[in-house]
């Protein structure tokens, strides 16, 4: 039995409710946390749904990057953050936009949806912060 499917999907750079996967068990984690989407695919098994790639993300020690991290304000409030957030570009996984992976946001902003908000790419600052980022991951050999 599959987990019912959100719609509409999101877009790349949406925030989403998701319960990134813990180890290498590849079930959903306890928590529901923040998560941007890198990439949305059609599900070849399943045309009516999606895959999406997302990237790690955590409100921990946000002062403290590493090469392939982007730390995002909840200062704006286009991102739907309540806390300051940092995202590990290098530690990504590919789920279905399901119920089983993500889970309402908690804002609801979008309504019984798992978008929290977007990353505000018209921000230069984000969106200079964003490509370094990916460029740090790559030189590091995490992309």
């Amino acid at each position: 039995m599959t987990a019912p499917r959100w719609a509409p999907p999101p877009k790349a750079g949406d925030i989403v409710q998701c319960r990134f996967p813990e180890g290498k068990a590849g079930k959903p984690g306890p928590k529901d946390r923040p998560a941007p989407v890198l990439q949305v695919e059609e599900n070849p098994e399943d045309p009516l749904g999606v895959i999406v790639q997302v990237a790690f993300g955590t409100s921990q020690n946000v002062d403290q990057r590493y090469p392939g991290e982007l730390t995002i304000s909840a200062a704006d409030p286009k991102h739907g953050l309540s806390r300051d957030t940092k995202f590990d570009l290098g530690n990504t996984v590919r789920l279905l936009f399901d119920a089983e992976w993500f889970a309402p946001s908690p804002n609801c902003r979008f309504g019984e949806h798992p978008k929290r908000g977007a990353l505000n790419l018209r921000d230069q600052k984000v969106k200079r912060a964003l490509q370094a980022a990916i460029v740090e991951a790559k030189t590091a050999g995490r992309l």
